[in-house]
């Protein structure tokens, strides 16, 4: 699973309030600290909005505690080209249900916690994910797993790490090679071949 961190721009309304469902602009196509550059033209939203889950830094992977899930989430697209962006939707889960999701809910209506992330897998393409270009890696393409309201991005330098990882595993990636020879059993072969000549030229 890839993240991808940014500072959200929290569009909450008059109604936030009281239906509690908070949108976020949580990915464009600019490059981002880390030197990576997400696809908005190629997003797969299409299993994200049919079981949308928003998170708390990304702790909903292989975890228990139901209350890490906030919310009910769901992702569309706006705008084209240099404007698009990738909007998420949380409706927080009610104090009731889940006193965590009412805390970062509360947290985020006060401008406490500003930033997202979103957990995605890269979309391949002839075997590959990605380019580099001039220092910056370029996603072919994602879909969407969750989004997370997180706390302070991971290790900067580890993801980058990571990305520059995958750039080096796309330029490792070549041609079939051709199947190496077995040059002893040629020379075997060529060797039976001889014998059965010579056989034969003495039956002759």
């Amino acid at each position: 699973m890839n993240k991808n961190f940014i500072n959200a721009e929290i569009r909450a309304n008059d109604n936030s309030k009281e239906n509690r469902t908070v949108e976020f602009v949580i990915s464009t196509n600019d490059k981002d600290r880390h030197g990576t550059v997400l696809n908005m033209a190629n997003w797969d939203l299409t299993n994200y909005n049919l079981n949308g889950i928003v998170g708390y830094n990304h702790e909903v992977y292989g975890s228990t505690n139901p209350d890490l899930i906030l919310g009910i989430g769901k992702a569309h697209l706006e705008g084209e080209g240099d404007d698009a962006q990738l909007i998420g939707e949380v409706t927080f889960e009610t104090e009731d249900v889940n006193p965590l999701a009412d805390k970062i809910f509360k947290k985020v209506m006060n401008g406490t916690l500003k930033a997202t992330s979103v957990g995605f897998q890269p979309i391949s393409q002839n075997g590959k994910i990605g380019e580099e270009r001039n220092g910056t890696f370029y996603f072919y393409g994602q879909e969407l797993l969750e989004f997370s309201i997180v706390n302070i991005p991971s290790n900067p330098k580890a993801v980058k790490r990571s990305a520059e990882e995958l750039a080096l595993f796309n330029r490792e990636i070549k041609e079939p090679k051709e199947p190496e020879v077995d040059k002893e059993a040629i020379d075997r072969v060529k060797v039976k071949e001889k014998v059965l000549f010579l056989k034969t030229k003495k039956l002759k």
